[in-house]
Parts: structure tokens; sequence; C-alpha cells
């Protein structure tokens, strides 16, 4: 029931869009706002220097059926009589380094949200920026005699009157939390134990953990920056990558947030454990040996194994989707796996640790993984859903080429030549386009050539690829679609392998 008197238009329409929500009663397939959008959320300023600061916000909760397009940040310094605009960023990107500021100046920021039918209200957000050093040095000649005599009476206070206490610390405490706190579990740093590396980055390590809290101790991966060679904006892209983490939220496909230790160096980022580790390195140790047992020919890979990633994998990016995040680097090394090998979508923040093992090539744009990036994102760096689509597609070509099963009988000389190549795949990592250069990729992809069917790779599994690399995005598939696919096959394989197992061993 809706109150006209006392619901605003804000609230009714929230209320309309969570009834609407259930989606498969009704027959509802969208839902469209028709009106100015409502406005960004919890608009906060990080990282405070004398002459920058980072400033971040929320999407709207119900940003995605207004189709918004875009954030405008506007700036006024001081007592300005007006604001200027700073800068006008897309749906997708929920922060901005503002630049060039002066020091020991309060900033008045300003942002709202667009759509084709207007802007919505502004919020507001006041922030001073530090003073420089000489002023600070001179601040600090006025300001010391008193800190050491605040220091003095707290420890008389302390020693001889309990009830007097000393806020100083605390308020600064919790100025700090402020600043870096969001919608995460803050642990103490004293219950998260580093043990083993699992792998690094240009700039980041991950470590395996533990997790101690009051009940249990939790197996979990911790990320964080290296203690030398790390600058101030990885450690931004690293908050950064946090926030967009707690905006996704938990779901079974991605590697989700358990929480975070912000308070003091270094900044520890608690995720999932992925037990089994990276998909990629999972599928070239099964072209070293796809067998465990050579005699009875069990494979680490199954057929089965492969449509239940693919399957994984596309309902993860679904997830994804649905909060509106743009992966931009989907791809067999960016994919994990869990207990009983279940895939969960990994790195899906803005930030991109560049590895030096030829994934990220040079092009125009910096160092890129053109080998799974859609014709449009190559070209003018266009990055949606729908090039996300494009990078399932080489993901299935890494899963049904990586995994590719060895000759189980006496080979021909034409089988031997072919084991040969792949011995030189497998030294080498198997990689799209392997006979490529980064930029010829792009005449490759522009003549409507695309990546060969794998052997062994079934013809339909074939065209589900192919039809993720449509040159109009408009005609490549959802990734609903694609994860409603690959269920359908799995279910049909899991009937074919409970019939083929009732034949050979009949109930008697």
């Amino acid at each position: 029931m809706i109150n006209a008197n006392t619901t605003t238009k804000s609230e009714a329409v929230g209320r309309l869009i969570e009834g609407l929500r259930p989606s498969k009663v009704l027959g509802i397939t969208s839902i469209f706002v028709v009106g100015k959008p409502q406005p960004p959320e919890n608009l906060r300023a990080a990282d405070v220097q004398k002459s920058y600061f980072v400033l971040t916000w929320q999407q709207p909760k119900y940003g995605r059926y207004y189709q918004i397009d875009n954030f405008t940040i506007e700036q006024k310094k001081g007592t300005a009589a007006s604001f200027k605009v700073l800068e006008t960023l897309p749906y997708t990107q929920t922060r901005i380094n503002v630049k060039d500021l002066e020091p020991a100046t309060e900033y008045t920021m300003r942002l709202w949200s667009n759509n084709k039918y207007g802007r919505s209200s502004a919020i507001l957000l006041k922030q001073s920026t530090l003073p420089d050093k000489f002023l600070l040095k001179l601040m600090l000649t006025i300001v010391l005699p008193f800190s050491l005599a605040v220091l003095f009476i707290t420890i008389v206070c302390s020693k001889f009157g309990p009830t007097c206490k000393c806020k100083v610390e605390d308020k600064h405490q919790s100025e700090v939390e402020l600043t870096l706190k969001g919608g995460w579990n803050e642990f103490p740093r004293s219950h998260i134990q580093l043990e083993v590396k699992l792998g690094q980055g240009a700039f980041g390590e991950v470590y395996r953990g533990e997790l101690k809290n009051e009940t249990e101790i939790i197996a979990c991966a911790v990320k964080k920056l290296k203690d030398r060679g790390a600058t101030e904006l990885e450690r931004r892209d690293l908050i950064n990558e946090l926030n967009i983490m707690v905006t996704v939220g938990e779901h079974p496909n991605i590697v989700s947030l358990l929480g975070a230790c912000t308070a003091g160096e270094p900044i520890l980022v608690v995720v999932r454990l992925a037990e089994n580790g990276c998909l990629l390195d999972r599928l070239r140790e099964n072209r070293k040996n796809p067998y465990v047992n050579v005699r009875d020919k069990k494979e680490t890979f199954t057929e089965n194994d492969k449509v239940k990633i693919a399957r994984d994998v596309a309902s993860g990016m679904l997830h994804l989707s649905s909060k509106v995040c743009v992966h931009r680097d989907l791809a067999a090394r960016n994919v994990l796996l869990g207990k009983n090998n279940v895939a969960m979508v990994s790195d899906f923040g803005l930030s991109r640790d560049i590895y030096e093992s030829g994934a990220y090539e040079q092009m125009s744009g910096g160092r890129l993984p053109v080998r799974w990036m859609a014709l449009e994102s190559i070209e003018d760096y266009t990055y949606n859903v729908k090039t996300d689509v494009w990078a399932f597609g080489v993901v299935l070509w890494e899963i049904a080429s990586g995994g590719c099963k060895m000759p189980g009988r006496p080979m021909t000389e034409e089988q031997k030549r072919k084991e040969r190549e792949r011995e030189r795949e497998r030294q080498n990592g198997k990689m799209p386009y392997s006979a490529l250069k980064g930029p010829e990729i792009l005449d490759f992809l522009n003549s409507g050539q695309r990546l060969k069917q794998p052997e062994g790779c079934s013809d339909d599994t074939y065209q589900i690829m192919v039809s993720c690399w449509k040159q109009d995005p408009s005609q490549r598939p959802l990734f609903g679609e694609l994860e409603k696919i690959f269920d359908q096959k799995l279910q049909t394989k899991s009937g074919s392998l409970k019939d083929e197992i009732q034949e050979k061993d009949p109930v008697q």
C-alpha cells in the first residue's frame, strides 16, 4: 500500500520495482523507469593530499532501471559563486582522482546522475586539502608543545583520575576508519594469518591464509600490495577493487569478498579461497598428462567437467552484468577453481595487474589483452557486456583446446606430426591466435576470420563460440542465454551418463 501523502515518488518507484522483480511469475523481462534518475549515493573523499584527493561514490540502488548513462562531477573552490564541470564519467565508473588542487583549501564537489530524461538531484561534499610542508612545519612548532602538554595531562588523568579520558587519538582513529571503511567486514589484523604465496603480479601478491574468528578458522586468500615498489596509485586501485567487490556482493561463481583489513598498512583484501587454483594452469596440466591412471584412463577434466566449468563462468558473468559490472579481462587465467572444480570468476575490479606472460601486448592504447578482446574493444576501446561475451567465447576456446585428449592407441605419421605440434604448443603455452602478433589480430578479425575449431571440440560447442564472436554486438548471445544452454547440455550429459552406467551395471 502506497500512501500518496507520505510516500515520495522515489520510494513509490522503489516499491514498484521490488514488487515486479520476480519476473518469472509475471512474465516480465525488463523494467525501465521513464523519468529523471536517482542521485548517486555515499559520496566521499579518500587519500586526501595537498594537491589531490580521490572522490568515490556508489551507483543508485535502482540505477540500472533508470537507464543511467553517466555521472557529472562539478567542483567549486572556497566561497566561489559558481561550480565548474570537472568531468562526465560512464555509469560503470564510480571514482575520480581530483587533481591540481591548492594546499589547505576547501573544495565543494557536486555530483549527479544523467539519463535521456534529464539529471537527478545533486549530492554535495566539502573537502579540504592538506597544508603544504612549509605550513605544516610552521604548525608543528606551535602544535608540538601543545601536544606534549596534552600527553602529560593524559598520563596524569590515567594515573590519578580514572574518569578523565582524552579523545584526541580516538577521534583521529575514527576519521581514518570513515575514510577507508566501506560496506565490508573490517577484520583485526591479528585475525589474519598469511601462509603460502599463491602468485604475484607487477605490484600485487596473493597468499593462502587463515581467517580466525570467535568460533572457527576459515581458509581464505589474501591480496596485498608488495612491500616494495607499489605506488599510491596501486594502493588506490586496491581500495577501488575492494569497493567494487562490495558492490557486486556474493555469488557461488565469483570470487566473493569475505572482508578486509584497512586499519594500518599494508591493506589486506580477504576473499574466498579457490582450493584448486587457476583454470588455465589446470588446463595446461591436463594437456601434459590427461590421464591420472593410465590403466583406467581417467581424465582430470572430463567433457562433463568442461561443460560444468563453462556453465559456472556464464553464471558468474550473468551475476556481474546484473550488477552493471563490466569485467574487461575475462580469460581462463582469471577463472579460479574451488571445491569440486566449481569455477569462480576473479579479477573483475577496474585495476589490472599486468603480468609479463605475453597475455598483455603493447598496442596504441597501452598493454592490452588483445587476444581476448572484442573487435570493437581493440578498435575504439569500447567495453560493455557484449564485449565480455566475446571474451567468454575465447574462454570456451581455451577450455576446448587447452584440455585436448592424448591419443590412446598407436598413431599414424600424421597423428605423430600433430602430436609434435601440440607438444610445441604445450611448451610455449597454448594461446589464441598463436601465429599472429598483437597488431595483426585486428586485421585478421576485420577480414571475417575467427579462431579455428579446436581438435576434439564438438560442432555445437564451436557454434556457441562463433556466436560470441559476431561482428555485430547485438547478434551475440546474452549471459543468461549462455548459462541456460550449458545448463541444458550438462543435464543432457548427466542423463546420458546415468543411462550408460545402468546398461553396464543393471540392478539385479
